[in-house]
C-alpha cells in the first residue's frame, strides 16, 4: 500500500498513475542497468522504493523553481536513487535523485510501450 503520515499523523493513502510506473521502469533500468524488468516486478519494487523515502521538507533554490512547474500543493519524497512527486494524492512522477544520474531524467527512452499494470 501507498501511503505516508502526514504533519498531524494521519496515514494518507496515495495511488500511483501509470505515468509514474511508467518513469519507474525507465528509470530504474537506467539506474540499475537492467534491460529488462518482469511487470509483475514492478508494483512490489515501486512500493518498496517509495516506503523508503522520505519526505522533502526543507526546498533548496532548484527545488523551489520545480515546485512554480508542478505547483504548490506538490510533495517531494526521496530515496538515495528516487524523488517520487506527489499531487493531490497521487503519484504523478518518477525522477532519478542521484546526483550523478539526474542528467539521464532528461533523456526520452525508448522503451517498449508494453502496458505496466
Amino acid at each position: 500500500m501507498l501511503s505516508y503520515v502526514n504533519k498531524k499523523d494521519k496515514v494518507i493513502t496515495l495511488t500511483a498513475t501509470r505515468h509514474a510506473y511508467s518513469q519507474f521502469v525507465d528509470r530504474y533500468k537506467l539506474a540499475f542497468a537492467k534491460k529488462d524488468l518482469d511487470n509483475t516486478e514492478v508494483p512490489a519494487l515501486f512500493e518498496k522504493f517509495f516506503s523508503e523515502s522520505k519526505r522533502v521538507t526543507k526546498l533548496n533554490r532548484k527545488e523551489k523553481t520545480r515546485l512554480k512547474r508542478y505547483g504548490d500543493d506538490t510533495m517531494f519524497f526521496r530515496t538515495s536513487y528516487f524523488t517520487f512527486v506527489v499531487q493531490n494524492k497521487q503519484i504523478v512522477t518518477v525522477e532519478l535523485s542521484n546526483r550523478r544520474m539526474r542528467v539521464l531524467n532528461k533523456i526520452h527512452h525508448q522503451s517498449d510501450k508494453k502496458s505496466v499494470l
